[in-house]
């Protein structure tokens, strides 16, 4: 939650001068702003403000310009205040990282922003939090966290709710993370005497089935020895086989199928039709979907690629002349020469232009072919 304010007069004066020119109401769109965080704001600001709000100027020109200043100092101070807090909040997991499992470490070293929460078990002394990562900001695809020995939890956490912020810490008795979820918000804290990690990676030809539904045809390019893991929020079973023939997939001690009332694992539904299921498919291997793009293109089929318009062969051949530039100096030159400044991509020409600049291969000619770039 933050309120805009105009910091000065003179900006005052522009914004209502410009409101002016564009038949915009100001003081109404200010009203409005004030009202929406009306609530918020009577909770979280002192005592002091409070007046300024209930009478609708807090955001206005018309706030005594000595209640403005005052504002304004209050919340850059508040601000200051809370990056200090971040910043010590991010120190003390960097110490506690130390302490923790090979897996926890490299799940809480990356951000877990925006995961989803798909399920949650719990037993009197354990708790475990699957959640989906599909819109967050890891190669992960699954991360499942248990506590063990679980020492105190406040705070109740439901299914879909995001998590936006954590913090964690190395207590006496073991482990304790503070997270901040949303939709619908809540803080939740939980110790335990064991934080432990797993997770889990989409196979490396999910986004091309993914809005297809071709469940068949994904099957069909799975790698089994990477270790397939079948996961919904009921359930988790390891993949010993592939079949060419629904329901495709064989469960480890289970049995996937399909009828008429949907699809099944043993007795537990657990989609509407096999379709669904591409999204319940993991595997233990991260495999880089873009791998392909870092194949070299021959010497010999470089120029055709570079300037051709397979993108795919594109941008392999951009890519291997950018990791050998000295030795194709020669072709690379060879090649800019033939391209059209105006009729490129600004943004590609100049960080491969730039690159092959400073590793000193530009030919005087195409230094000053390309100058607007280079200078820019």
């Amino acid at each position: 939650m933050k309120l805009f304010i105009y910091e000065s007069d003179e900006e005052w004066t522009q914004s209502l001068a410009y409101a002016k020119e564009n038949d915009i109401d100001l003081f109404k769109e200010k009203k409005q702003e004030l009202g929406g965080l009306r609530d918020s704001l009577m909770n979280y600001l002192p005592l002091r403000f409070q007046p300024y709000i209930l009478d609708g100027t807090l955001n206005t020109p018309d706030v005594p310009k000595h209640v403005r200043e005052d504002f304004l100092r209050w919340r850059n101070e508040q601000e200051r205040l809370f990056e200090n807090i971040l910043d010590a909040a991010y120190d003390e997991k960097q110490k506690t990282l130390a302490y923790m499992k090979p897996k926890g470490r490299e799940v809480f070293e990356q951000s877990l922003h925006d995961a989803n929460i798909v399920s949650i078990s719990r037993n009197a002394t354990q708790v475990v939090l699957t959640l989906d990562m599909a819109g967050g900001f890891t190669a992960k695809s699954i991360i499942s966290l248990t506590f063990n020995n679980i020492i105190s939890e406040i705070g109740k956490i439901i299914l879909k709710q995001f998590y936006i912020y954590d913090e964690l810490r190395k207590t006496a008795n073991g482990f304790a993370l503070r997270v901040i979820f949303d939709c619908p918000e809540v803080e939740w804290t939980i110790e335990a005497e064991e934080l432990d990690a797993e997770f889990y990676y989409r196979p490396k030809t999910y986004s091309d089935f993914a809005a297809s539904g071709n469940f068949s045809g994904y099957v069909q390019t799975l790698q089994l020895e990477h270790g397939l893991i079948f996961i919904t929020p009921q359930l988790k079973k390891q993949v010993i086989g592939l079949q060419q023939h629904a329901p495709f997939l064989m469960l480890k001690n289970s049995h996937l199928y399909e009828n008429e009332h949907g699809v099944f694992v043993d007795t537990i539904r657990v989609a509407d039709k096999l379709e669904d299921c591409i999204h319940f498919i993991h595997t233990d291997t991260y495999e880089d979907p873009y791998a392909h793009f870092s194949e070299p293109v021959a010497m010999q089929d470089l120029e055709e690629a570079a300037l051709g318009t397979d993108l795919e062969l594109k941008v392999r051949a951009w890519n291997t002349m950018y990791a050998n530039p000295v030795q194709l100096a020669e072709k690379i030159n060879q090649i800019l020469m033939q391209m059209n400044p105006a009729q490129e991509d600004d943004m590609m020409q100049s960080v491969f232009i730039r690159h092959f600049n400073n590793e000193g291969i530009l030919a005087t000619e195409l230094q000053a072919k390309f100058k607007d770039l280079l200078e820019d």
